[in-house]
């Protein structure tokens, strides 16, 4: 038999004790779930988690972020009933330890967390509380955005890729330099001699080689950023 909707809020003004307080400065910035030295993960990927890093920095952010923003301490807030009904509490701050921590294997498992969290605030709280209203209303901008970090920003075409790695890569510390060969030698016909020395060949480069090297940039954005503008 399902469980009537409670007729007070699980938030009553103010925050009770249990419930975290209002947050008064911006949250840090979230670096790329995926970094460039991760095997198995693609640029692609990697931007479509930053994107989940910016959609949740966004519904954080939200006036009603915080309410969101930790697990629910039913114990403080004498919700004995809570664990009944909610078999698999989430929050988002919890989403953004996971994101952070590359615990997610695609964006749509970061959606889902998303979705539970509110989800489950609007299973147990009825309409016209709160915590439910303040749950639809950022449930409905996930909702509205999602749709964007799905869409991939289209790629350069690989001519232009390659003229630009030409005025970028020469510039990289030396460390960075020694992975581009590394990179290189993985396709030996992208290196050649020249006066006795190894060149980097871009004009032979395929896709998958400039994605490796497009990520070994990023990563060194700030050492090279006299030559992003």
């Amino acid at each position: 038999m399902p469980r009537p909707k409670r007729r007070r809020s699980s938030l009553p003004p103010p925050a009770p004790p249990g419930f975290p307080t209002k947050r008064k400065h911006r949250l840090p910035a979230l670096q790329s779930a995926a970094s460039p030295g991760d095997v198995g993960v693609s640029a692609d990927l990697g931007d479509a988690f930053v994107r989940c890093g910016n959609l949740l920095d966004k519904l954080l952010e939200h006036e009603d972020g915080w309410v969101f923003a930790e697990p629910v301490d039913a114990r403080a807030l004498r919700l004995v009933d809570y664990y009944l009904y909610i078999s698999d509490p989430m929050d988002l701050g919890t989403v953004r330890h996971r994101l952070e921590r590359r615990r997610y294997a695609d964006p749509w498992a970061f959606a889902a967390d998303i979705r539970l969290t509110f989800r489950n605030a609007m299973s147990y709280n009825s309409p016209g509380d709160p915590v439910y209203e303040s749950a639809a209303e950022l449930s409905d901008i996930f909702e509205s955005e999602w749709p964007s970090v799905l869409a991939a920003p289209p790629r350069p075409p690989d001519a232009e890729r390659k003229r630009r790695l030409s005025d970028l890569l020469p510039w990289l510390p030396v460390a960075a330099q020694v992975m581009v060969a590394e990179i290189m030698k993985k396709r030996d016909c992208c290196l050649r001699e020249v006066n006795g020395m190894m060149e980097v060949d871009l004009d032979k480069a395929d896709a998958a080689t400039l994605d490796e090297l497009d990520r070994l940039v990023a990563e060194h954005g700030a050492a090279l950023a006299p030559w992003l503008r």
